[in-house]
């Protein structure tokens, strides 16, 4: 498997966001540990009660796996949301040394339910059915180490302890090279990195990283060309000419967009594409484009003998992350499979905005 993590490395990972979390507590001062907080004001401990919310989120996923259940999908922001106020409801009265206790006490069922996966478990997409080719270890990694260092960084900045913050991305960034992912993996770590500094004031820490996250995840240039995170590099000499670099243009995978308007024409022509939805099933139960058959991400490359070669064919997902999209990956593999693919310009979210000025036919819970 080319993107195998070792799961000692990842075990390593997660015990390095242990410690920050640790080190975060042993920082705070009396009156920050007895701070209480608000819904649009966290203080410290609702910053370590989400982060052992969603560790305990992961642990009972990853349980469900090995039981041969089908888990929760927290894709939805407003699941994600509501999870969130929801936790922060729940320890909200509670003191911060109860906090802390029911963290440790999370954090060794988290560990221990981890060293019960095996790294084929923890690797392959195709382990369990319904992973729909994203193996346990994204989510795992999310809920164990990136999301508990953003939460313990954000804290930092909000308190005024910027240089802090700063240390804490550093030693991030220096623990992921010391655990040997695979480059494409590295480069989304290296990119998301370039993102903070750019967001929090350190252009040139910004403009160093990019150029290395972009060499070893292509698919992103055409992302950085929009996300808002670097915006304030644009106006930057340095930051054009990493994207001037011609062997980075000729890296970058080019797919070609499809607008809602533009893919409603094709589909009452002569010759209507072939629309291909990529995301998980439950997400194309809750709706979907009409006509569209679902071929989640992960069993694209296994059922391409099912995408006809003589029409266009249209891939389309949620696009949250344009350049980095489901949709777009699928586009990409397509394309390098013979097949003439396209990905719908805005993913569903767009094209449900056509459904209301539009008149396109939406369809929920309707087979393909």
């Amino acid at each position: 498997m080319a993107d195998m993590y070792g799961k000692s490395s990842i075990l390593t990972l997660l015990r390095f966001a242990r410690e920050q979390e640790q080190g975060m507590v042993e920082r705070l001062s009396a009156e920050e540990r007895d701070a209480i907080g608000a819904p649009e004001r966290w203080v410290a401990k609702d910053y370590l009660a989400n982060i052992l919310v969603w560790k305990e989120l992961q642990t009972g996923k990853l349980a469900a796996a090995q039981r041969g259940e089908t888990p929760p999908v927290w894709r939805d922001p407003l699941v994600v949301h509501q999870i969130n106020s929801d936790g922060f409801l729940r320890f909200r009265e509670r003191s911060f040394r109860e906090v802390q206790d029911e963290g440790a006490r999370v954090y060794q069922a988290f560990i221990a339910q981890v060293e019960r996966l095996s790294e084929d478990e923890l690797n392959d997409p195709h382990h369990f059915v319904w992973l729909e080719g994203e193996p346990l270890r994204g989510e795992t990694m999310g809920n164990g180490l990136w999301h508990p260092c953003n939460q313990i960084a954000a804290y930092y900045l909000l308190s005024g302890q910027r240089l802090v913050a700063l240390q804490l991305q550093e030693d991030l960034l220096a623990a992921v090279r010391r655990a040997n992912m695979p480059p494409e993996n590295l480069g989304y770590v290296v990119y998301n990195r370039a993102c903070f500094y750019a967001i929090n004031g350190w252009p040139d820490k910004a403009l160093q990283l990019l150029p290395e996250a972009l060499r070893l995840r292509p698919t992103l240039v055409e992302w950085s060309r929009h996300v808002s995170d670097l915006d304030g590099l644009r106006a930057d000499p340095a930051f054009q000419a990493i994207f001037d670099d011609p062997q980075l243009q000729e890296q970058a995978p080019a797919v070609a967009l499809v607008s809602p308007r533009e893919l409603r024409a094709l589909a009452a022509g002569a010759a209507p594409p072939f629309v291909i939805d990529v995301r998980g099933a439950s997400e194309y139960a809750e709706g979907h484009v009409d006509g569209a058959v679902n071929i989640p991400l992960g069993q694209l490359e296994r059922q391409i003998a099912r995408i006809p070669r003589d029409r266009l064919v249209v891939t389309y997902c949620n696009m949250h992350h344009r350049g980095e999209s489901r949709g777009e990956r699928a586009a990409a593999l397509l394309n390098k499979r013979g097949v003439q693919a396209r990905v719908l310009d805005g993913g569903r979210p767009a094209w449900q905005e056509s459904v209301a000025t539009g008149g396109v036919e939406d369809r929920t819970n309707a087979p393909a």
